[in-house]
């Protein structure tokens, strides 16, 4: 029997897929991205970040120029495919972070269906742990959707997200009982992404300046609110990796 230090080491090995998902943009799903990824890379974690919200490519802009960033089209089967074979290439306990744009449910259904073959595929089963981090909107839309999903056997376990910048948890009415046991069924929890200031955020969304360095830009008072923010990520976010 493996002992919890073996079990622990394996944990660290295994590659790990993120797909940061939502019914539609502007809740918050692409700033969750950054925000995971910046603990990760000041650990120096693998990371591959991939680039689906094709029209936009906010990441690509703010990281492309030093992390391997890689474009991706979930409608198009070959994109999928090479989705498949970034994974298998890609390191021992690297990170692949994935972009995922809204309003896409159709072809998100059929890469999750994809990945659960492959990650089941009794030939040669892809081996890599897939978390579906869901950020929720207030409306019914992204409840229904994210009911749709759920019903549809996800690939991985669902961590859903209630983003701190629409307001504390009790303003995300739509989220119940059921709701939340439909999530703990898929191995998930529930988490609240800190809100990274306003003035700071802008830096990352319209000057494309990646979170990596954007402490270099800061005041010395913006700087510390910044560590302040990088503590509550830390504290909200550690568990799940």
């Amino acid at each position: 029997m493996a002992t919890k230090e073996q079990v622990e080491e394996h944990r660290r090995k295994r590659k790990r897929l993120i797909l940061y998902e939502k019914e539609k943009g502007g809740v918050g799903s692409t700033g969750t991205l950054a925000t995971f990824a910046h603990p990760l890379m000041v650990r120096d974690a693998h990371i591959i970040f991939i680039e689906a919200s094709l029209s936009q490519r906010d990441i690509e802009h703010a990281y492309g120029g030093r992390h391997r960033v890689e474009p991706i089209d979930l409608g198009d089967e070959s994109d999928q495919e090479k989705l498949i074979t970034i994974i298998d290439d890609a390191p021992d306990g690297a990170y692949i972070l994935v972009n995922v744009p809204g309003g896409r449910f159709e072809d998100l259904d059929r890469v999750h269906e994809f990945l659960r073959f492959a990650i089941e595929d009794e030939e040669d089963p892809l081996d890599i742990d897939v978390d579906i981090v869901w950020t929720m909107g207030l409306d019914q839309a992204s409840r229904a959707t994210l009911d749709a999903m759920l019903a549809g056997d996800p690939p991985g376990r669902v961590l859903l997200n209630l983003p701190a910048w629409h307001g504390p948890p009790e303003k995300f009415v739509l989220v119940d009982d059921e709701l939340l046991a439909a999530v703990a069924k898929t191995g998930g929890d529930v988490f609240c992404c800190p809100a990274l200031p306003e003035h700071i955020y802008d830096k990352f969304r319209t000057d494309s300046i990646g979170l990596d360095q954007i402490d270099a830009s800061l005041s010395r008072g913006t700087s510390a609110r910044f560590r302040m923010w990088q503590r509550d990520v830390e504290e909200a976010l550690g568990e799940l990796f």
